[in-house]
């Protein structure tokens, strides 16, 4: 019962914080416009309205199945449906404020190892 009033009280819903969803759209936003791919592409391929691929790429609405969207990106651009991801993350860490020093120093580490070394191995 508690599932269902959560689900039906709007304000919950809205204030919901949803930090990932607009740099995931972000990213597959930009994938799309550097493959020449137009939005209403992404929608027939999922079968939904071009409106919904918008709100997701705005940052405004999560889709039903982010999954399948992703994967529907992925199919379309002829991409690794990780890179979608991964660049969603790398947009999401420069872009967002870290609030205390050990986790940027964490995430700088982490990229690090996300890099390629220096001078070969």
């Amino acid at each position: 019962m508690s599932g269902r009033s959560a689900r039906t009280a709007g304000m919950e819903v809205e204030e919901t914080p949803r930090p990932f969803l607009p740099w995931l759209g972000r990213a597959c936003r930009q994938a799309r416009e550097q493959k020449g791919v137009v939005q209403v592409q992404i929608a027939a391929a999922l079968r939904v309205n071009q409106a919904t691929i918008a709100r997701f790429e705005d940052g405004t609405a999560w889709p039903r199945r982010p999954e399948e969207v992703l994967m529907a990106y992925a199919r379309e651009l002829s991409i690794d449906v990780r890179l979608l991801w991964l660049h969603a993350f790398v947009f999401w860490l420069e872009n967002e404020p870290v609030l205390d020093q050990e986790s940027q120093e964490q995430i700088e580490a982490a990229l690090g190892r996300l890099s390629p070394p220096e001078g070969g191995g």
